[in-house]
């Protein structure tokens, strides 16, 4: 059996016919956002590390608090699984409720990201 070159037989492939790739093996243009692979790799990593510590910080505001789960869920309007799930860093949280939930804590949305990072001990490649 012979493979048809029509959009259907393209979409099976993993091709996109509206995405044009890069040539292998040339730099990314500058300003494209494009990174090499070293460094989306340290990003990742970085980005992972960050997530840990939002998570952290989140669990230590809420117990410096005293509140459980169910409390935090009563004053953020979050439902506490998906605060459950933020916690666990099995999500990243949106905006919004990154917001609804410092707030509800007493701080920033971007005092804790800040913290986040400045505790990340890899560097920015």
């Amino acid at each position: 059996m012979t493979r048809g070159t029509g959009p259907a037989d393209s979409k099976e492939a993993g091709l996109s016919s509206s995405t044009p790739s890069a040539p292998s093996g040339l730099a990314p243009e500058p300003g494209t956002g494009n990174t090499t692979p070293d460094a989306s790799c340290a990003h990742e990593e970085r980005i992972a590390y960050v997530r840990a510590q939002v998570a952290f910080h989140l669990i230590t505001l809420r117990k410096e608090h005293g509140w459980s789960v169910y409390d935090a869920e009563e004053r953020t309007g979050v439902s506490r699984s998906t605060l459950s799930r933020i916690e666990r860093q099995l999500t990243d949280p949106t905006m919004s409720v990154l917001m609804r939930v410092c707030w509800a804590y007493g701080c920033s949305a971007s005092s804790l990201l800040a913290r986040a990072e400045q505790q990340t001990p890899i560097p920015i490649p």
